[in-house]
């Protein structure tokens, strides 16, 4: 590097820095959410995304690292110290926990454990001539849903981006419901499956859970139709 060099700016193109910016505003958030003090790195924040919007890249990009690094502070001044060591507390356990959507993993998995349990000791129970494993199936699939949308969104951000909010907690009751409409449709014959006996109930449970895994879709598509009713 040349030492009469007067800048020092890192490469970075428009789109990387606006991932960056991103990223650390959900990061920000987060500290927030959880009670650690983030005015400092809040500040640069501000001067980077001014920068980026006057186009300066090199200077954003600074800013942006400086944020970083006044969260890094923030986050250890929030840990307790014992003996000279420190330690997460709760605040800052619920941040990463809040960053990283562990709240719904542990949900999603306890629902995993939970509706699994239900169709071994249940799956003999009918409501209305219908098993509840249907039911439970399309449990089982939108728990799987929520697991793959965290783990989708560590791997292309680093972060979570989905699940963030309580909101999540209903989608498998709502599963459940739509399972239940789902062995309805193709239990009654209304949609022809295989004619086998065992093979119709093997692909019935699967049409049940994959209905649970798009129950986050179905949402969607019912709530634009409500809209324009």
């Amino acid at each position: 590097m040349d030492p009469d060099s007067k800048t020092c700016a890192i490469p970075k193109s428009c789109s990387e820095v606006e991932v960056d910016l991103k990223r650390l505003d959900r990061m920000l958030q987060a500290a927030h959410r959880s009670s650690i003090e983030v005015k400092d790195s809040y500040d640069f924040y501000v001067l980077a995304l001014k920068e980026f919007n006057k186009e300066n890249l090199s200077e954003a990009f600074l800013d942006c690292d400086r944020a970083k690094y006044e969260l890094t502070a923030a986050i250890n001044d929030a840990k307790i110290r014992i003996m000279g060591s420190r330690f997460h507390s709760l605040r800052t356990l619920s941040y990463f926990f809040k960053l990283y959507g562990l709240y719904a993993v542990i949900f999603a998995t306890s629902a995993v454990a939970l509706f699994s349990i239900l169709i071994y000791r249940f799956s003999d129970v009918t409501v209305l001539g219908v098993p509840l494993w249907s039911s439970f199936f399309a449990g089982l699939g939108s728990s799987a849903q929520i697991l793959t949308g965290v783990a989708d969104d560590l791997r292309r951000y680093g972060l979570a981006s989905r699940y963030k909010r309580l909101w999540y907690m209903a989608i498998p009751i709502l599963a459940m419901i739509f399972g239940y409409m789902a062995y309805l449709v193709f239990g009654s014959g209304f949609i022809a499956l295989n004619d086998s006996s065992q093979s119709r109930e093997f692909s019935i449970m699967f049409v049940c859970f994959l209905t649970g895994f798009l129950t986050k879709w179905l949402i969607g598509r019912l709530s634009r139709m409500s809209r324009d009713i």
